[in-house]
């Protein structure tokens, strides 16, 4: 999952992600706050902000402290655009997007003199109309355009479900994604809003993730993700699997050392020390070469079987003196 990159940008970046992931929750048309016809913009780089989205922003430049010391005691709610090129520290309206997310902050905490960090909630999708200005932050009127679902039917029903259970298993499978995150995506029903939940997390670059913000088709926008969760998913049942593997092998070594430490203890209940096998053999053979009688069979056969009968009448006559002697 890539919810922490959005905690990972550069330091010194403008209207950058917080130490805290970001979440999402559904958006209740009823409960939305009114979105003004013109809109204090927020410039942001490196990240998509998304309706439903809830993230903190750390604001450094001097243009946007302004904005919020101007903007909230009139309105908490602010247009958040993305700078097409990350590095512009003074990005002019042609350096942003023209699509973006109106946004309501919920909270602001003023760190240092030059240093806020606001907690914002995306509300829903905005394009610009017109610039009314740029000094000293921009300013812009802008249109609330409407997305467009398709008709009800079997084949988009079954294509919200494998959208559901694709992005389940993935965040089931993610081991930093809290539980809450599963659950939602099985109860959220809207469309739209199971789209923007899903969006933030996909490891795509800013600019793949602008193209879904800007796409007002729900049903492009959903296919879009779809194709996107199901190659995250697979490299995280791959890696899973590589995983199980690499553990099993690891508990096979482990079961081996444990039954050679038995085997060790054993032996020492019996008292025998490290190695005795081959002294056990040693002894054997000392035994076996004390028998001339026994010693001089094996000879015979050895050398029986390997065509060689003088060698053979030679421990004959041997034993047959051995025996004489004793008598």
């Amino acid at each position: 999952m890539s919810a922490k990159e959005l905690s990972v940008l550069r330091a010194g970046v403008e209207a950058k992600a917080g130490a805290d992931s970001p979440t999402t929750a559904g958006t209740e048309q009823s409960g939305m706050p009114r979105i003004p016809e013109e809109l204090s913009i927020l410039p942001v780089r490196g990240l998509v902000i998304f309706p439903g989205t809830i993230i903190p922003l750390t604001i450094q430049r001097a243009a946007s402290l302004k904005l919020l010391d101007d903007t909230l005691p009139r309105t908490k709610v602010i247009g958040l655009l993305t700078q097409r090129d990350e590095t512009k520290e003074e990005p002019t309206p042609q350096d942003l997007y023209s699509v973006g997310t109106a946004a309501q902050v919920l909270k602001l905490l003023r760190q240092e003199e030059d240093n806020v960090l606001v907690v914002v909630q995306g509300l829903r999708r905005f394009s610009l109309r017109k610039i009314v200005a740029t000094s000293p932050f921009l300013r812009a009127e802008v249109d609330l355009p409407e997305s467009i679902l398709p008709p009800a039917s079997k084949e988009w029903e079954a294509t919200l479900r494998n959208l559901r259970d694709s992005a389940a298993r993935l965040f089931e499978l993610a081991p930093d994604a809290p539980e809450q995150a599963r659950l939602m995506i099985l109860n959220i029903e809207s469309p739209e809003q199971l789209a923007d939940f899903l969006a933030p997390n996909l490891n795509v670059d800013f600019a793949q993730k602008q193209a879904l913000l800007e796409e007002l088709d729900v049903e492009k926008r959903v296919r879009a993700i779809q194709k996107q969760i199901s190659a995250q998913l697979e490299i995280a049942e791959i890696q899973q699997k590589l995983q199980k593997d690499v553990a099993s092998q690891f508990s096979d070594a482990q079961r081996r050392a444990y039954l050679r430490s038995q085997i060790k203890a054993i032996q020492r209940e019996l008292g025998e020390a490290e190695g005795g096998g081959e002294e056990q053999a040693q002894q054997l053979r000392a035994r076996l070469a004390c028998d001339e009688t026994g010693r001089a069979r094996i000879e015979a056969t050895r050398f029986h079987s390997s065509g060689q009968p003088g060698i053979l009448r030679h421990c004959q006559l041997h034993r047959d003196h051995r025996r004489f002697a004793l008598e």
